[in-house]
C-alpha cells in the first residue's frame, strides 16, 4: 500500500463553495422567483382551475340530461308491460315504443326481452323498423317490418331466429330489483358509435325477473358537445371522456374512437393508449404514472385535470382536460423574455466564478474517482492517497483507504456468506480450523436429475432459486450457518463460527419446518403448473473440524471430517427407508425429550465399519401423533427388538401386521426381506452379529 503525506491545515469544502457562490445564488434565486411566481404561476393556476371547473360542470350536466330521460322511460314501459306476454302484445308495445323514439331524439332503439327468449324492438338507425322474435312456436321466427316516418310498412323480412336476448349482457346483468341498471359503454354495430343502455326488469307476482326493458343511447352527441367546449378551454387543449377500463367514450370529432380488434376481427372502442394524438396519450400516461397535474413531454409542459362524474351517475366515467401550458402563457411571454435576459447575465457571471472554483474542487475529486475505479476492479494494491487541502475531500480519501484495508480481507472470501460475522469479530481471514461440536445438516431434492430434464433451463433455475431461498430462510431463522449449495442440495451446520446453544434442537426444528413449508409450497406450485419438489434431510451431531479451508487467494469457511460424511450418508439413507428426515443416534440422544422419533435401523454407512442407530424424525413433542402413527412406531420397534434377538418369526409377525395398514412403507419391506433371508441362514451368522446393516450407497 502506497502512502502520501497530507497538508495539516484543512479547509471545509462547504465553506469554500459558500464563499464563492452565496451572493450570486441569493441574487439569482430572488429575482427569478419573484418575477416567475408573481407573473406566471398565479395566473396559470387560477385560469386553468376556473376553466376546468366550468367545462367539467357543463359536460356532466349535459350528459346527465342526455341520459336521464331515456332511463326513466325504461321504468315507465316496464310498468305497462308487467305480467304480460310481450309476444302477444307486441303490436301495442310497438306503438308505445314508437312514440317514445319519436320524442327522444337521443334514443337509437328500444327493446324488450323475456325469459322465453321473445324479443320486441323499435329501431331508429340505420333505418326505421320494428322487430319481433317469437319463440312461442317450435321453430322460432325473427321478423322485421321496415317503416317510414309515418309508421307505414315499406318492407317485411322473415328469417330463422338466432338472436337470443337472454344471453346478452344487458339482459343477464339486470337484477330482479326494481331499479334502473346501466350497462358499460359498448359499440353500437349498426352506427359504429359508442353507446350505453339503461335497463329495467319485468317482474311477476312473486318478484321474479320475467324480462328486461332496455334503451340504446348513442353517445356521439357527447363528442359534438365536448368539441364545442374545447374552444372554451384553450386553442390547443383537449377534452375527452373515459371509463374505468380506460376506453374513450367521447373525443373531439377529428379522432375516431372505433378500432378493429386484430385478435377477433371485431370493432371495439379504443383505449387512451390507442389515441392517434401521441402527445395526448403520452401526457395522460405520465400523469397516471406520477400523479402530477403538470406533465412535461417533448420539452413542453401540459396541465392535466381529471374530474370524475358524481358517484350517483350511471357509470364510472371521468372527464380529462389537457391544456398546453404555452396556451395560457401568451399574455406573459414578454415578461418572461425580460426575465430570461436577466437570468442569462447572472448565469454567465456565475459561470466564470464556477470555472475558477471548479478547478480547485474537481481535480482531487477526479483523482478519487480514479481510485474508486481501481477498487471496483479489485486492484487494491494500486490504490494511493490523494492530497487535498479541502477537509471533506480528505475525509473521503481516509474512508477509501480504510475500505481498501477491509477489502483486503474481504477479497479472500468468494463467496463470503460469513464475512459479516468475521468483521464483527475483527479478525483477518486465515487458513486453519478448530474442533467443535456441530450439528451437520444435509438436504437434497428427490429425483432432481429427471426433474431437470423435463423443464426448460430458465424455468428450472427460477424454480430452484425459489426453493433454495425458502429453505435458506428457515435455516437462517433457526440460527444455522449455510456452508454451501451443492446443486439442489444444501449443507449447513449449527455451532460455528459463533457457538449456538441447543444446536441439535434448532437443527431438527429447521428440518421439520422445511418439510412443513415444502408441503404448502408444493400445493401452490402444482396449482401454478410447476413441479413439486420433495426433499430428504440428514442430521448428525458430533465433534467436527471447522474453519477456513483453501489458499491465501481463495478460501471457504467450512466443516470437514467424519461427522460431515455421516450426515451426508444419512440424507441419502432416506431413499432406502422411504423417509424424509433421518438423524443419528448422537443427535437423537440430545433431542429425544423434545421430538417424536422412530428407531429406524442400525447401520454402518459407506466409509464406516461401526454400526450406529439411526432414527426417523417425526414431529415436535408439542404436536400429537395420530393413533396410527403411534401404533406404527410401537409395533415397528418391537419388530426391531425381535430382529436383534434373531427371533425372525416374531419380527415378521410385527412387520406383516403393520404392512396391512401401511403396504407401501419401504422400511417394512426392507426388514421383511432381511428376516426372510436370515431365517434360513441363522447358523451362518457370525457370533459378533449385532444387526448392523452395511449401507453401500451414498
Amino acid at each position: 500500500m502506497k502512502t502520501v503525506k497530507f497538508f495539516s491545515k484543512k479547509k471545509s469544502f462547504k465553506i469554500t463553495i459558500l464563499q464563492a457562490f452565496s451572493v450570486l445564488i441569493v441574487l439569482t434565486v430572488t429575482i427569478s422567483t419573484v418575477i416567475f411566481y408573481i407573473g406566471s404561476s398565479k395566473a396559470i393556476l387560477e385560469i386553468s382551475d376556473r376553466l376546468n371547473e366550468e367545462v367539467a360542470e357543463n359536460i356532466i350536466e349535459r350528459t346527465r340530461m342526455y341520459m336521464e330521460m331515456p332511463a326513466i322511460q325504461t321504468q315507465i314501459i316496464a310498468n305497462l308491460v308487467q305480467q304480460r306476454n310481450i309476444a302477444e302484445v307486441h303490436t301495442e308495445l310497438w306503438k308505445i315504443m314508437w312514440e317514445q323514439i319519436q320524442v327522444l331524439e337521443q334514443v337509437q332503439a328500444i327493446f324488450i326481452g323475456d325469459e322465453q327468449g321473445n324479443y320486441v324492438q323499435v329501431r331508429r338507425i340505420p333505418a326505421l323498423a320494428t322487430r319481433l322474435i317469437d319463440r312461442r312456436t317450435e321453430k322460432p321466427v325473427e321478423t322485421w317490418w321496415y317503416r317510414d316516418k309515418d309508421y307505414q310498412i315499406l318492407e317485411k323480412k322473415t328469417k330463422s331466429a338466432k338472436y337470443d336476448p337472454r344471453i346478452r349482457p344487458w339482459y343477464k346483468n339486470t337484477s330482479a330489483k326494481e331499479k334502473i341498471t346501466w350497462t358499460d359503454a359498448y359499440l353500437i354495430k349498426s352506427t359504429r358509435t359508442p353507446g350505453i343502455s339503461p335497463t329495467y326488469p319485468l317482474l311477476n307476482a312473486n318478484g321474479q325477473k320475467t324480462g328486461v326493458v332496455s334503451i340504446s343511447i348513442p353517445l356521439h352527441r357527447l363528442t359534438d358537445f365536448i368539441t364545442r367546449q374545447k374552444q372554451k378551454v384553450s386553442k390547443n387543449g383537449v377534452i375527452f371522456i373515459t371509463n374505468a377500463k380506460r376506453q374513450v367514450i367521447a373525443y373531439p370529432q377529428h379522432q375516431s374512437i372505433v378500432i378493429e380488434d386484430q385478435t377477433n376481427q371485431t370493432l371495439r372502442l379504443i383505449t387512451v393508449n390507442e389515441l392517434k394524438d401521441t402527445w395526448v396519450k403520452e401526457v395522460y400516461s405520465r400523469h397516471e404514472l406520477t400523479g402530477n397535474n403538470t406533465v412535461k413531454f417533448e420539452g413542453k409542459r401540459y396541465l392535466v385535470n381529471l374530474v370524475p362524474f358524481p358517484k350517483n351517475f350511471a357509470s364510472q366515467w371521468q372527464i380529462v382536460v389537457i391544456i398546453p401550458e404555452e396556451d395560457l402563457l401568451n399574455s406573459i411571454n414578454q415578461m418572461l423574455m425580460y426575465t430570461s435576459i436577466v437570468i442569462t447575465i447572472i448565469f454567465f457571471i456565475s459561470l466564470i466564478s464556477v470555472y475558477i472554483v471548479a478547478g480547485k474542487v474537481t481535480r482531487p475529486i477526479t483523482k478519487l474517482a480514479a481510485e474508486t475505479t481501481k477498487i471496483r476492479n479489485f486492484e487494491l494494491d494500486e490504490v494511493i492517497g490523494v492530497m487535498s487541502n479541502i477537509k471533506e475531500v480528505d475525509m473521503m480519501n481516509n474512508a477509501i483507504l480504510s475500505t481498501v484495508r477491509g477489502l483486503q480481507s474481504f477479497k479472500k472470501y468468494v463467496p463470503a456468506d460469513l464475512v459479516h460475522q468475521l468483521i464483527l469479530l475483527g479478525q483477518e481471514a486465515k487458513t486453519g480450523g478448530e474442533h467443535r461440536e456441530l450439528t451437520i445438516f444435509f438436504s437434497d431434492v428427490e429425483g432432481f436429475t429427471s426433474l431437470s430434464e423435463d423443464m426448460p433451463p430458465d424455468e428450472l433455475m427460477l424454480h430452484l432459486s425459489d426453493y433454495l431461498s425458502e429453505i435458506s430462510n428457515i435455516i437462517a431463522k433457526e440460527k444455522g450457518t449455510i456452508d454451501k449449495y451443492i446443486g439442489d442440495g444444501i449443507m449447513a451446520f449449527w455451532g460455528a463460527p459463533m457457538p449456538v446453544a441447543n444446536s441439535p434442537y434448532l437443527a431438527c426444528k429447521a428440518a421439520l419446518s422445511c418439510l412443513h413449508r415444502l408441503e404448502k409450497l408444493n400445493k401452490c406450485w402444482k396449482a401454478e403448473g410447476k413441479k413439486a419438489l420433495h426433499t430428504r434431510f440428514g442430521l448428525h451431531t458430533g465433534n467436527t473440524v471447522v474453519g477456513n479451508l483453501g489458499s491465501n487467494c481463495r478460501m471457504n469457511y467450512t466443516a470437514v471430517g467424519d461427522s460431515v460424511n455421516l450426515a451426508s450418508r444419512l440424507e441419502g439413507a432416506n431413499k432406502l427407508y422411504g423417509t424424509h428426515i433421518v438423524i443419528s443416534e448422537d443427535t437423537y440422544q440430545q433431542v429425544n425429550t423434545e421430538f417424536h422419533c422412530r428407531l429406524l435401523d442400525i447401520v454402518a454407512v459407506k466409509g464406516r465399519t461401526k454400526g450406529v442407530r439411526i432414527y426417523e424424525l417425526l414431529a415436535e413433542k408439542n404436536e400429537e401423533l395420530s393413533a396410527p402413527q403411534i401404533m406404527f412406531c410401537e409395533v415397528y420397534e418391537k419388530g426391531i427388538q425381535h430382529y436383534l434377538k434373531q427371533d425372525w418369526q416374531a419380527a415378521l409377525d410385527c412387520f406383516y401386521l403393520l404392512q396391512i395398514d401401511f403396504p407401501k412403507d419401504k422400511s417394512l419391506a426392507l426388514f421383511i426381506h432381511r428376516c426372510k433371508t436370515l431365517f434360513n441362514s441363522t447358523e451362518q451368522l457370525p457370533e459378533t452379529w449385532n444387526g448392523t446393516a452395511i449401507l453401500t450407497e451414498k
